[in-house]
């Protein structure tokens, strides 16, 4: 297949890598030319627990994002992974506006939530999925080491398109299926809703926090004081997704602390962009659940609180296209 990968970060090198070397034509796009051109010149390099696959130089394609839609006119991909962040959706959207007549076939890869509305009225005739990952990756200079194998899971996000039922699924079975070859542990989901308001809530509970405090994720358990505030947060959560009819797991909050043991060392994204000046996706994560829980005419004052507490901590003009090779 021809995959499309916007977002040349440690996610999308990886996913892209890894597709590339299970026989797929891999095609990368950067913010800038110059970026495209060092990902060219010095290739990629993804380290894993038991091997190193090495991505030489000639063997990447990689070209800035505002050739996307001309390139893609011509030739057509099979599947565009969307790996940039939230905060980079609305740029994104400009770029690939001329493709708003075509059926371009799109996961998204983003953590919280507003983008999908925004695609599908950008792109009414595409298909779109939801892409809920727990893979991680940490890039330094041409090296991607994958921080532990995670699950993939695909879900539709939109039904209503030109094409068939039927046709939507074998797509996204055909993604499935390639990521699997290529190393992944992926699989369709039809409970894919349920997965994404799983994630808000683990994201909007930890990332803040550790953005916050400026602590790895698993130091968040090691105090009460700190495990209370949690709570507090995962309460708010938990009122407005039942007010919204939203169901998850009875043990949510044991598989909550579960996450932060199991990542204990990790850096949430939130506070990997606090800490490299970058803005971050609070908006669409504590934000997302400011903005439910004003719908049903109920407040979450914690997360409203943290909401503006992280929002003033984000540098003006900052645009997040610039760090999608960092």
């Amino acid at each position: 297949m021809i995959i499309d990968i916007v977002g040349a970060g440690a996610l999308g090198l990886l996913y892209g890598g890894k597709l590339l070397a299970s026989g797929n034509q891999v095609r990368f796009w950067t913010r800038t030319t110059a970026q495209a051109d060092l990902l060219s010149h010095n290739g990629v390099t993804i380290v894993e627990q038991d091997e190193e696959i090495h991505i030489l130089p000639d063997q990447i394609q990689a070209k800035p994002v505002s050739e996307l839609t001309d390139t893609w006119k011509n030739t057509p991909g099979e599947w565009l992974l969307l790996m940039v962040k939230q905060t980079s959706i609305d740029d994104f959207i400009h770029e690939i506006s001329p493709l708003q007549d075509h059926v371009v076939n799109i996961a998204c890869f983003q953590n919280g939530m507003g983008h999908l509305a925004k695609l599908h009225a950008a792109l009414p005739k595409s298909l779109l999925c939801s892409a809920v990952t727990t893979e991680g990756a940490k890039r330094t200079q041409s090296q991607v080491i994958r921080a532990g194998t995670g699950e993939t899971r695909l879900g539709r996000y939109n039904t209503h398109i030109v094409a068939s039922t039927s046709i939507e699924e074998k797509r996204t079975f055909t993604l499935s299926g390639s990521l699997q070859q290529a190393g992944f542990d992926c699989t369709v989901s039809n409970e894919i809703d349920k997965l994404i308001y799983r994630k808000l809530l683990i994201n909007a509970v930890i990332n803040p926090l550790t953005a916050l405090w400026r602590i790895p994720n698993g130091e968040l358990i090691v105090k009460e004081e700190r495990k209370r505030l949690m709570r507090q947060l995962y309460d708010e959560v938990l009122l407005i997704y039942s007010a919204s009819g939203i169901c998850l797991d009875q043990d949510m909050w044991d598989q909550l602390l579960s996450v932060c043991r199991s990542t204990a060392t990790n850096t949430s994204s939130m506070l990997a962009d606090v800490l490299a000046g970058r803005g971050t996706e609070v908006r669409s994560i504590n934000g997302h659940i400011v903005r439910m829980a004003q719908k049903l005419d109920l407040v979450a004052p914690t997360h409203e609180i943290l909401l503006h507490l992280i929002e003033g901590m984000q540098p003006e003009g900052v645009n997040e296209w610039d760090f999608l090779l960092c």
